[in-house]
């Protein structure tokens, strides 16, 4: 009887701590996706965090890889939804001419920040194995999610805004600092700074009164952005998030200052709001078919963009050349 008491505990135990599996992480989303505020971009979860509906839609879509991320994606055109095929290319071209590519796709906020039944990492279930797919094919893929699960709490994301927040950028340009291993003699001032936002989730789930939260900004004080820079950071708004204002939250404190910050030379960023599937692509063609010495000068491009793109964008991934031949 004991014996099997303990049994009967241990399978309890494994139960309650077993991970998500696809089918339960996209089931989870399914069902909160209707709870979402009607005529808004945001769903907010009982523990208070607010989450993008783009995002929960992302993750509804289930398994990814081996080619399942075509039959679910939103592109318009059905053979443009593959990004392993156009970041194989966009890899592969960048190649040819002796720059490296490192791939940073953003995780989904409930990866690290998880609401409900779901634990930390649980959402990244089906992305794991389409990274995988994309680094059997040569790419250099950083996942931040490998360096927010590090941590215990939801710091690395905004809880009233879609993006990662100061400390979510922080190890990230850590870590590509390292792998840039490109080095230069700027001495860069950051000025430490707190300030109260509001997040684009929060300000479309209450235009009049928007939530409010507190961060710790790492503002540098000089110029970072040099079009002759060895550093490219392409993307989407992650890329300018907490470094061009306005709607970006605030100045000079986003990823390309920190990158920047940390190698001790300036960078060059193309960013974009909205989808970067295609689009910053095509932006970095039309500006390396001006001037192809400008690109012939880039070492490193660094592609930065949400996860959700990989089955949300309604352009799809086309197969863009980054010159004219």
């Amino acid at each position: 009887m004991k014996n099997l008491l303990i049994k009967l505990i241990g399978a309890a135990v494994a139960a309650f701590t077993v991970s998500a599996g696809a089918a339960d992480v996209a089931q989870i989303a399914k069902d909160v996706l209707p709870e979402a505020a009607p005529s808004t971009i945001t769903w907010k979860a009982d523990n208070g965090v607010l989450y993008s509906k783009n995002e929960l839609e992302h993750l509804s879509r289930g398994e990814l890889a081996g080619g399942k991320v075509v039959a679910v994606s939103k592109s318009a055109k059905p053979q443009n939804a593959d990004p392993v095929a156009a970041l194989t290319d966009f890899n592969n071209q960048l190649k040819e001419l002796n720059i490296r590519l490192i791939v940073v796709p953003v995780p989904p906020k409930a990866a690290i920040c998880p609401f409900g039944n779901l634990k930390p990492g649980d959402a990244m279930v089906c992305l794991r194995p389409l990274y995988d797919e994309l680094r059997k094919q040569g790419i250099e893929l950083l996942d931040p999610a490998e360096l927010f699960l590090n941590t215990a709490n939801c710091g690395a994301y905004c809880r009233t805004d879609a993006h990662w927040s100061p400390a979510g950028i922080a190890p990230v340009a850590d870590e590509l600092a390292k792998r840039i291993a490109l080095h230069g003699d700027r001495q860069y001032t950051v000025k430490q700074s707190d300030a109260k936002i509001s997040g684009d989730l929060a300000r479309s789930l209450s235009p009049a009164a928007p939530e409010t939260e507190n961060v710790t900004l790492d503002t540098v004080q000089e110029n970072v952005f040099d079009d002759a820079s060895p550093v490219l950071v392409i993307g989407d708004s992650h890329t300018l998030i907490f470094s061009t204002g306005g709607d970006m939250l605030a100045e000079n404190s986003g990823l390309c200052e920190a990158i920047a910050a940390r190698i001790g030379m300036p960078v060059e960023r193309i960013g974009v709001k909205g989808s970067a599937a295609t689009a910053v692509r095509v932006n970095l063609y039309r500006k390396a078919a001006k001037n192809p010495e400008w690109l012939k000068g880039k070492k490193v491009v660094i592609y930065c963009f949400s996860c959700r793109e990989f089955t949300e964008s309604a352009s799809g991934w086309v197969k863009v050349p980054v010159m004219k031949r």
